[in-house]
């Protein structure tokens, strides 16, 4: 499928269209990987994310210019869709303090207890309009709590 710019309407790449085989593929390849994934524990896996959080701060004219190319829009918007998808990476980051259990004594002896647990694989179906951004707002998040 040809990629075209919105400024130029000249074809600017080529992108793939996936098959359903293609997705079960990667839905494979997820379901393999999470055993390992999950056993991980959650500061090592906020540790991969923060090296994530530093890629993306490095690289974020070049990711900005990707988009000024692919979506028309100015820069200025382009540097802010990075920038707001970068803070929930930053956001996943600190999930090891934030998401830990806490237990909730309800009466003489009940007591309520809440975890938080790896679920498995997960997808982010993102619009075309905020390419980085919004899958920005849930893998991370997902990725560091083990799925």
């Amino acid at each position: 499928l040809p990629v075209t710019s919105p400024t130029t309407s000249t074809a600017i790449g080529s992108v793939a269209l996936s098959s359903k085989s293609d997705v079960n593929a990667a839905v494979s390849s997820a379901s393999a990987a999470f055993p390992s994934w999950s056993a991980l524990t959650i500061k090592s896996r906020a540790a991969i994310m923060l090296k994530f959080h530093g890629l993306l701060r490095d690289h974020a004219a070049e990711l900005a210019q990707l988009i000024v190319r692919e979506n028309g829009k100015n820069m200025t918007e382009a540097l802010a869709d990075v920038a707001k998808g970068n803070e929930t990476v930053e956001y996943a980051c600190s999930l090891p303090q934030l998401a830990q259990g806490k237990t909730l004594k309800v009466s003489s002896a009940v007591s309520c207890t809440d975890t938080r647990v790896p679920l498995g694989v997960i997808a982010s179906i993102v619009p075309f309009n905020f390419p980085l951004m919004v899958p920005m707002w849930t893998v991370p998040i997902a990725l560091v709590m083990g799925n």
